[in-house]
This record gives structure tokens, C-alpha cells and sequence, in this order.
């Protein structure tokens, strides 16, 4: 199931890379596949959101999200293996989905590309792209450099798929950023959301679903947010730690009391209609961390 390609010189450089596979880096690759996922970016990207401006949340938010569907676009079309299932001198330190069989293309999902490297390229980049400060332009370049260098490291991407992955966070970056500043938010993601239809045609990753349904309850909750809520910033310092952390907690609350159902009916994770519940439950889940959890500012009188 899947295909497989790979250039000569990536299975070197995996090889090489693993020669320093210890404790200590594992470690470190582990935290930094962390900072790769989605709930620690929401975190970033709420902080931006909630606390510092809406516009650059928002522009990030669309960088990130718009770049993800895309490369899960490529992924259902491309079907590469990840190379620890092919290569068995190559150690699998991590496995994507740590609770399934790591042999399981259907449960571990695809290779190409990395969409670790895509969104933070996307999400880091754009916040050194949008301030233009020293301090931000260093962490747009590390951040997605060591996240994409650590797949490779884990056993899981090959260079080539964080290579393509940080070239399409790049491109989101200024595609759907030139196309929000011409035409507004409100058609940036309407970009990326109508391309992505055509996912529904031939993606059967679980990965696809949720972006799509993320994507949707973004669009739908700034939407939200801009016309009936409109909270206001407050300058106190623990609001820069205690709204990101909260929209954190309500969006995984939300996704795990949704989960509830599925067990009950024991839907199988990529039947149809596994996968559209899944469309449904990520969409509401980011619809109300975005656009109705904001009420609670308004509700604290901005001292939250």
C-alpha cells in the first residue's frame, strides 16, 4: 500500500542523522515535533489572536491552516511510504501515531510531504515576515529549521518531504497573504477552503478532515467574532498567558467530549462516516474556541 522513491542520498542522510540518536537528542526531537503540532500551534496563534493583534493572528492563522490543507492535497495524490517501512536499517525513534502499528500505512499515514516542516515554516514565517523584528525573524528560521530537521532524525520524512514542506509553507505565506491583503481574510480562506473540495474526491487521511474542518471553523469564527463579539485587549500582563491557554483547554475539551459519540457508535476511524463526524466535530470545536470563547473577555470586562 503506497509508494515508494527516494533519492540515493536521502537514505544516507537519515543514516547519518540517526548516528546521533541518544537520550538527550531524542529527546530534544520529540520536543521538537511538539512545537510542530497542531495544539502548540494554536497556542502561538492564539497568543498572537487574543492577546497582541487580530489581524497578524488572523494572517498567521491562514498561512498555517491554508498551507496544511494543501500539503494533505499532495499527500492523498502522492501516497509515499515514510522510510523506516522500507529501509529496515532505518530506525523508527517516534512513530507518528504512537498508539497504532507502526507498520500500518493506513494508521501512520502518508510521508510526502512533511506537514511538521509545512505549517511551521507557515506559522513561524509569518510572524518574522509580518513584524520584520530581529527576535521574530530568528525564530521564523530556526523554528521550522530544526522542527523539519528533527522527521528525518525520527525515522518518519524523508529530507526530500521537509524540503517540499517548507517550500509550500513558504509559498503560503506570500500567496495567501498577498490574496488577504488584496481581497481581505474573509477570501483568503475561502481560497484554500474551495481548492480543498477537491480532497473530499480522493483523500482518505484522517489528517485532511480535521485541517479542513479547522480550516472552516476559523473562517466561521473570526467571521463570528468580527461581527457579534469584537473583544477588546487588555494590557495586564497574565492576559498574554491565560487567554492562549485557555482557548488551548476549550478546543481540546471540546474535540475529546465530541470523540464521545464515535466510541459509543464505534464508527471505524476512516469509514465515511467516521471521517465526515470528524469534518463536524473539528469544525465546531475550532468555531467555539474562536468565535464564542472570546465572549468570556467581554463577560470579565477585559481584566481576562
Amino acid at each position: 500500500m503506497g509508494n515508494v522513491f527516494f533519492f540515493g542520498w536521502e537514505i544516507d542522510f537519515i543514516l547519518w542523522i540517526q548516528t546521533f540518536v541518544n537520550e538527550f537528542t531524542t529527546l530534544l526531537a520529540k520536543f521538537l515535533q511538539i512545537c510542530g503540532e497542531e495544539y502548540v500551534l494554536i497556542l502561538v496563534l492564539g497568543l498572537l489572536y487574543w492577546s497582541i493583534d487580530k489581524k497578524l493572528g488572523r494572517r498567521a492563522s491562514l498561512a498555517m491552516i491554508g498551507s496544511m490543507l494543501f500539503g494533505t492535497l499532495v499527500k492523498g495524490l502522492v501516497l509515499r511510504r515514510r522510510p523506516y517501512m522500507d529501509h529496515e536499517q532505518i530506525k523508527c525513534v517516534t512513530p507518528p501515531h504512537r498508539e497504532a502499528d507502526i507498520m500500518s500505512v493506513k494508521e501512520q499515514g502518508y510521508s510526502f510531504p512533511s506537514l511538521h516542516s509545512t505549517m511551521a515554516a507557515a506559522t513561524y514565517g509569518t510572524i518574522a515576515v509580518s513584524t520584520k523584528k530581529k527576535a521574530t525573524i530568528a525564530i521564523g528560521i530556526i523554528m521550522p529549521l530544526l522542527i523539519g530537521l528533527s522527521r528525518p532524525f525520527l525515522g518518519v520524512h524523508y529530507p526530500t518531504d521537509v524540503l517540499v514542506g517548507w517550500t509550500l509553507g513558504i509559498i503560503s505565506i506570500f500567496v495567501l497573504g498577498g490574496i488577504e491583503n488584496k481581497y481581505g481574510y474573509k477570501i483568503g480562506f475561502l481560497v484554500p477552503l474551495v481548492i480543498s473540495i477537491s480532497g473530499f474526491f480522493y483523500c482518505t487521511d484522517t489528517e485532511f478532515y480535521s485541517g479542513y474542518g479547522v480550516a472552516l471553523g476559523l473562517f466561521l469564527g473570526f467571521v463570528f467574532e468580527e461581527k457579534f463579539v469584537k473583544f477588546e485587549y487588555c494590557k495586564k500582563w497574565w492576559t498574554y498567558i491565560l487567554r492562549p491557554v485557555g482557548g488551548v483547554v476549550v478546543f481540546l475539551i471540546l474535540t475529546l467530549l465530541l470523540k464521545i459519540p464515535m466510541q459509543i457508535v464505534t464508527l471505524e476511524g476512516t469509514s465515511t462516516a467516521a471521517l465526515i463526524y470528524r469534518l463536524f466535530r473539528y469544525t465546531l470545536s475550532t468555531f467555539v474556541t474562536i468565535g464564542v470563547y472570546p465572549f468570556v473577555f467581554k463577560l470579565c470586562k477585559n481584566k481576562f
